[in-house]
């Protein structure tokens, strides 16, 4: 148990971290989504940019079965590699 707290708290700083860059186009929010009943966590984008509705996830993360399971990942930010430096072994990564 005490290897999949650390792992949801690894997740939840990584993606708080990326979260709190806000674009610096439109009226955007972006919000962390923690479901940490079901292991489900993402970065989504909400708001308007030139009267255009913006929404969509640019980090999708999930904990199956022990392991980090980087189910989207719409940025040029190596998630993995920034889990290992936290901690997390390579072979606990699963990046589709």
């Amino acid at each position: 148990m005490a290897k999949l707290d650390k792992y949801r708290q690894y997740v939840q700083e990584l993606l708080t971290r990326y979260a709190s860059y806000k674009p610096t186009y439109g009226d955007i929010e972006v919000e962390t989504i923690f479901d940490t009943e079901r292991n489900h966590y993402q970065i989504v984008h909400v708001g308007w940019e030139n009267k255009q509705r913006v929404y969509g996830c640019s980090m999708h993360i999930d904990i199956k079965d022990e392991k980090i399971w980087i189910q989207w990942n719409a940025t040029e930010i190596d998630i993995a590699n920034e889990l290992v430096e936290m901690g997390v072994a390579k072979q606990d990564i699963v990046n589709r």
